[in-house]
């Protein structure tokens, strides 16, 4: 149960002072706190033997007056410590949640869904912050400020009537730790729930105009009234655990009154006690209240902080299992060169890439294809260090892919992927994104090369044109071309359009290889494309077939083979010809 404060001893180690000042400042205020009853019990005592005058109450009064005052600033003082402390908390978690998402790779990604991230980084890095904050409060209260409450019960009162008061508490820990087991349990069911049902909300979400072209909104909306109701029993079996311990307190701390009362009354009749102390002694126990009751929250609190904590370790010591180590600055692109070169991702039965032969050299231009399924977004992902890299010779120039470092790779690529995924920002913030210092004449020029400068003067605001959630209000044609300006922008030694061409018309096709062709004379261009008529132009050709090139050569090299490229090419150059002639 205590184990997460062990787990987030940095956080305390690097906030020392913050917190060891809030601790001192509630420990006296706790202080302050019990000698209120003390002076109340000695007023009415001066009142009772007929001792009290204006000099005695006004003392008291000043007392008193004095006690409060000291005591509202200390509570300040150590609330703004502890829940500025619990935020500080969330901030920190969740950058480092950022920072190792961002890390991370697409074999990471595939091992969580969207929506149980987003839950363990909301839910559960606030159930941490809880412990640090409100927990850190309940813990002082359930043991410093109850400790104090004793020793001054039993040094300003009597031992033997704080011990016959306080003995009925103490079975109340078996009943705390038996339940607190079975809550850490109940919590830890319902927080994966939750995850499933934020993921399937924020899927649905995403394939609203799928969902409703199928008429399937009805389906949608029984599936999420089922998935409420089961998280409603999960969080209900939560709250029913979780209640008994309130119940549980308020008798045990029923008895240690009733106790109290009756023994009092018999010492004050003996006159060992005196009418003071006996009121006293009951507002000490009333004030034992909240920290007995503390005791069950800062069990619930400290086993959701438990389960919250495993599950955020979950995510982020899990890794992309990729070990990128290289050293090397990759300065500018060189020629890239694969010898016999192997690739099966985790768990797939069969090669992806298969002693794969090639050489690009640099500022020429590849053309990748190959019917669905044959490996060449696998290829390009190699490129891009993805995924672990193969077995057999990868090298950028004369040395090894792996030895260079990542980051100094990426600076190195434009990227156009097949999902383009795009920014609910403007059109100029989309494109500005490949050059943080991109002027608008910088744009206006990528925009003309990705041809879509008519598209641009039908918008509205032009540049300032708001293209909705994933470019949700434009048409998949715009999409690509935003996504291949934003690349181009970026003016990168290696352009790698995935399959980017597929939404947009031949014409526009082929006046967007033009333009690649004639502004990017020396940089190197890979482009993967069912469309052939994409790659006519390039230096090569490869055709990939489960993983293997079996066919390779320029356009008309492959025309002239007469192999599954020319069967391809013809049956794409007729169906162009018909869709023209329908026009």
């Amino acid at each position: 149960m205590f184990d997460v404060i062990f787990k987030l001893k940095f956080f305390f180690k690097e906030n020392k002072w913050q917190y060891l000042i809030a601790f001192i400042c509630l420990a006296i205020s706790n202080v302050f706190a019990v000698l209120i009853p003390f002076i109340i019990g000695r007023i009415i005592d001066a009142i009772v033997t007929g001792e009290m005058n204006s000099d005695l109450l006004l003392t008291y009064s000043l007392q008193f007056g004095g006690l409060v005052i000291l005591t509202y600033l200390l509570d300040f003082v150590w609330g703004y410590g502890l829940f500025e402390g619990a935020y500080k908390l969330q901030r920190q978690m969740r950058s480092a949640l950022m920072r190792h998402f961002l890390r991370m790779r697409a074999p990471y990604f595939e091992k969580f869904r969207t929506g149980d991230l987003m839950a363990r980084g909301t839910q559960d890095i606030r159930a941490l912050a809880d412990t640090v904050g409100y927990g850190m409060l309940v813990l002082m209260s359930a043991t410093g400020f109850t400790a104090t409450i004793v020793v001054m019960m039993g040094v300003t009162v009597h031992w033997g009537l704080t011990v016959a008061a306080v003995l009925p508490l103490l079975p109340m820990a078996y009943v705390i730790k038996v339940k607190g087991q079975q809550v850490d349990e109940a919590y830890e069911i319902a927080q994966k729930s939750f995850s499933t049902v934020n993921d399937d909300v924020l899927e649905m979400i995403d394939g609203m105009r799928v969902i409703r072209a199928y008429v399937k909104e009805a389906d949608f909306i029984d599936k999420f009234k089922s998935q409420t109701s089961d998280l409603l029993k999960k969080n209900n079996r939560v709250s029913e655990i979780s209640a008994i311990f309130g119940p549980t307190v308020k008798t045990f701390e029923g008895l240690s009154i009733m106790i109290a009362l009756t023994y009092g009354s018999v010492l004050v009749v003996r006159g060992i006690l005196s009418v003071g102390d006996i009121v006293a002694f009951q507002m000490y126990l009333g004030m034992m209240i909240w920290p007995i009751i503390s005791v069950s929250e800062l069990v619930l609190i400290l086993r959701q902080g438990s389960a919250s904590m495993r599950r955020v370790e979950e995510i982020t010591h899990a890794t992309d299992g990729l070990d990128l180590k290289g050293t090397e600055e990759a300065k500018t692109a060189d020629n890239f060169v694969f010898d016999e070169f192997t690739f099966k991702y985790g768990g797939s039965e069969i090669t992806n890439l298969d002693n794969i032969q090639l050489t690009l050299p640099k500022g020429k231009m590849l053309g990748i294809v190959g019917k669905t399924g044959s490996g060449k977004t696998t290829l390009i992902r190699q490129l891009l260090n993805q995924f672990p890299t193969g077995s057999g010779v990868f090298n950028m120039g004369t040395r090894s892919y792996a030895d260079y470092q990542d980051p100094s790779l990426r600076r190195l690529i434009g990227y156009v992927p097949q999902d383009h995924v795009l920014f609910s920002r403007s059109v100029r913030d989309n494109i500005a994104f490949g050059k943080s210092d991109a002027t608008d004449e910088d744009i206006l020029t990528s925009i003309r090369l990705a041809s879509f400068e008519d598209d641009l003067k039908n918008m509205d605001k032009g540049l300032d044109t708001m293209i909705g959630e994933k470019g949700v209000s434009i048409s998949g044609g715009q999409k690509q071309r935003i996504s291949i300006a934003r690349a181009l922008i970026k003016n990168p030694e290696v352009l790698i359009l995935d399959d980017s061409l597929s939404a947009v018309d031949a014409k526009t096709e082929q006046n967007i290889i033009g333009n690649i062709r004639q502004v990017r004379d020396g940089k190197t261009t890979i482009i993967s494309t069912h469309r052939l008529s994409a790659v006519k132009e390039a230096d090569e050709i490869i055709v990939l077939d489960n993983g293997k090139i079996v066919e390779r050569g320029t356009h008309d090299e492959l025309v002239n083979d007469q192999g599954w490229y020319y069967d391809q090419f013809s049956k794409q150059e007729i169906k162009d010809i018909t869709q023209g002639g329908d026009e």
